[in-house]
């Protein structure tokens, strides 16, 4: 009972969310992706850096649409949640890198939006102090070939993973999995939350996704919606 308390307090009560809202990410972005896939009535998501199945999510709409998908997260508790309210999901502790590897966490508190495996973020975030936990990761295409035998396409990527963006990237064979919408935050290096965008050129992610054939079709201060180019799409 105290087990389902505590989900409850944390899905709902800590967030304030006690009843259906239009958007649930952070800025409004998964009203774009609803809009985008409004008459795809099931699809599939890849969502790393899920952190809470409400609070701050760009995948919510698209789960009660019909959709499924899978969830990571470097923090445990996370994925319970996620394993309590999005059973049909596949919900993994893990994090996703370039390669198989255990890396250093550095967090806060239980759960939090800003646990990352980049010291340099934690140093900003965390001024007061962090804590430290060592974690797995690996590779999508790992866990994507483990989980799946054949799976035809990637609908919408989100990246939310607090300096390691990149790698997530990175670990995804794009000529095999060529996700339709993918949404990633950029930010300059110099300042985290300058958005005038003048950095983001030569922003190494920015020119990544430029590589793939992709194109921003949305954004909103440091959050970016990335689209494959119609001429790449996959029959």
């Amino acid at each position: 009972m105290l087990k389902y308390l505590k989900f409850l307090y944390f899905i709902f009560y800590r967030s304030k969310i006690f009843f259906p809202k239009k958007s649930y990410s952070l800025f409004q972005e998964d009203l774009f992706i609803k809009k985008y896939f409004k008459k795809k009535t099931k699809g599939f998501y890849i969502d790393v850096g899920c952190y809470h199945p409400l609070d701050g999510n760009n995948t919510h709409l698209l789960h009660t649409k019909g959709w499924n998908g899978i969830n990571f997260d470097i923090n445990l508790y996370s994925i319970k949640l996620f394993n309590f309210l999005r059973k049909k999901d596949i919900n993994i502790h893990s994090g996703i890198s370039k390669k198989k590897d255990k890396l250093t966490m550095y967090y806060r508190k239980e759960i939090n939006m800003l646990n990352t495996l980049d010291k340099r973020i934690a140093k900003i975030h965390f001024r007061n102090g962090f804590k430290k936990r060592n974690v797995q990761v690996n590779t999508l295409n790992y866990f994507i070939s483990k989980y799946f035998k054949k799976l035809e396409k990637i609908d919408f990527l989100n990246i939310d993973v607090e300096g390691g963006e990149l790698n997530v990237l990175k670990s995804l064979n794009f000529n095999d999995y060529k996700p339709q919408l993918v949404c990633i935050e950029i930010h300059n290096s110099k300042n985290m939350y300058d958005t005038n965008y003048d950095y983001l050129k030569a922003n190494n992610i920015y020119k990544f996704l430029i590589n793939k054939k992709y194109k921003v079709v949305w954004h909103k201060k440091y959050s970016f919606i990335f689209e494959r180019k119609k001429n790449d799409k996959k029959n």
